[in-house]
């Protein structure tokens, strides 16, 4: 495919899920995209970023979400209350994309039964590579197999305690219920199955010839983003570059929104201690720990009041801050005392449990050398041995829809409106034999159909 094929195949997918979902910010569309784009190609990168929804209440657009995904996304799977055992003979099976809803049940105080074994499948799977050991056979005759473990999933469910495990490997999309003025197209399974299979063979069109570019491919990452982060981002990254036009800036924008937004999610209580120690302070070198507890107890709207329904006490902060190797010692204070207290500098002090564990946070615009992306080689960097088809057939066979003659495809995607709530699903038009890049002009015939019957 040309860089304005891929383009407007893009666009064509942007436009088809904005016509059945309204998400919070412009970069929650674009990781959308792009994650399903690299489903198609997971296999040639180190990880797969898991993509997390919750909402805080239902009817926000998760299970939606997973919808598209479902017919975008390469030979989907949407496992409902999957067993650790089903989940990974599926995986094993190579070139699947989990889509699993209502986790919320797995990791409420309740349930449970095996959120253990479904925690690990969905950790280890996150990287490429993971592999599972199995005993398989009857009686004596026992046989360990290992099975692969490794693919892209998407978790949906109300806002639940899910294991900050499976939050660092993932890109969270906190949904929220749409608003009166926000309006959507009714969903259709029958109907948009049928409208989504150009998107899908355009998607694997563009990507399957480019494997070994994928592989060879190191992306930049904005200032900040790096570690566990790094990883979860690489893959879109690469996807956004090869793609050329806006979206290397837009995905390396999202990336900045996601790593560096708050969290819905309450931090670890000793980091927020540590912060609100850092803030009383100030330019002190040390601090008695009694007075240290009376300024922490007179935060406004702090919890340091109420710590498992009584005060923060002297122990209790001691206990606190002893993971992060930071002990009371007799200090010196002006008068005389020799009270127990904090410092900053030197052993057992704070100022490295502030370098280590707190980030200041950094919404300074990134220079040009960040959104620009990192040069993907057209050769890899040692010979390539022939490459195993990865691709499985899909549920719709539907040949492309041929393009109009007439009219040109816009290059870039339409401007962002409403769908009316009351539109229905075009018709299909007449089907022909596509003869080459089939993908590509199903997509732009989609568009232009779309832009037709807005």
């Amino acid at each position: 495919m040309t860089e304005d094929e891929v383009l407007v195949l893009l666009a064509a997918l942007s436009a088809f899920v904005r016509k059945y979902a309204v998400y919070p910010t412009e970069h929650h569309y674009n990781v959308l995209i792009l994650w399903a784009a690299h489903t198609y190609v997971y296999e040639e990168f180190d990880t797969s970023p898991r993509l997390f929804l919750d909402s805080a209440v239902p009817g926000c657009g998760k299970t939606r979400t997973l919808e598209l995904l479902d017919e975008t996304a390469r030979s989907p799977l949407m496992a409902f209350s999957a067993s650790p055992a089903a989940l990974i003979r599926t995986i094993d099976k190579g070139g699947r994309t989990i889509l699993m809803d209502e986790i919320d049940t797995l990791y409420n105080k309740n349930g449970g039964n095996g959120s253990e074994d479904v925690t690990a499948v969905v950790n280890a799977g996150y990287k490429n590579g993971a592999r599972v050991p199995r005993c398989v056979g009857q009686g004596m005759d026992i046989d360990v197999v290992e099975l692969d473990a490794y693919a892209p999933m998407a978790l949906a469910g109300l806002h639940s305690n899910v294991p900050e495990a499976v939050r660092s490997r993932s890109i969270h999309f906190r949904m929220k219920k749409r608003k009166p003025s926000e309006t959507v197209s009714p969903f259709y399974r029958r109907d948009v199955s049928e409208e989504a299979q150009p998107l899908r063979d355009g998607l694997e069109e563009w990507l399957e010839p480019l494997r070994e570019q994928v592989r060879a491919a190191r992306p930049r990452m904005p200032k900040g983003v790096e570690d566990r982060a790094a990883e979860v981002w690489e893959p879109l990254l690469v996807i956004a570059d090869l793609a050329g036009g806006e979206w290397p800036k837009r995905a390396r924008d999202a990336c900045k929104h996601f790593v560096f937004a708050k969290s819905g999610y309450a931090r670890p209580i000793g980091i927020d201690l540590l912060a609100d120690i850092k803030i009383i302070f100030g330019s002190n070198e040390k601090m008695a720990s009694a007075d240290l507890v009376a300024a922490l107890v007179a935060i406004p709207d702090a919890p340091w009041n109420d710590i498992r329904g009584s005060f923060l006490n002297q122990a209790a902060l001691a206990n606190f801050l002893r993971p992060f190797d930071v002990r009371p010692k007799t200090i010196r204070q002006p008068g005389g005392t020799t009270p127990k207290g904090y410092v900053v500098a030197g052993e057992g002090g704070l100022a490295e449990a502030w370098e280590r564990n707190l980030r200041p946070d950094d919404e300074d615009e990134q220079g040009q050398s960040e959104t620009e992306p990192a040069p993907i080689p057209s050769q890899p960097a040692t010979p390539a041995t022939p490459a195993t088809p990865q691709v499985k057939p899909r549920k719709s066979v539907a040949a492309p829809v041929a393009p109009p003659k007439s009219v040109a495809a816009p290059a870039t995607p339409p401007a962002t409106k409403k769908m009316p709530s009351t539109s229905t699903v075009a018709a299909v038009a007449a089907v022909a034999p596509s003869q080459g890049k089939g993908g590509a002009k199903a997509a732009k015939a989609w568009l232009l159909e779309q832009e037709a019957t807005a």
